[in-house]
């Protein structure tokens, strides 16, 4: 079983389409609610690193 096989599919949808966006989009206003998919479905090890990017979102807006 490979890694992607336990990952959300849901969270797995929202990292593809943030990853195609510049950091800039990634964390502009309108992608807040993509953000937020990825957020939720995140596998437990991966949730620090998304926690600090909301942090540099939250500081931008």
């Amino acid at each position: 079983m490979s890694e992607n096989d336990s990952l959300h599919p849901k969270f797995v949808e929202a990292m593809r389409k943030l990853k195609e966006m510049s950091e800039e989009d990634r964390l502009s206003e309108s992608n807040k609610d993509l953000f937020e998919q990825a957020m939720n479905y995140a596998p437990l090890d991966i949730q620090p690193q998304l926690i600090e990017i909301k942090k540099k979102y939250q500081d931008l807006h």
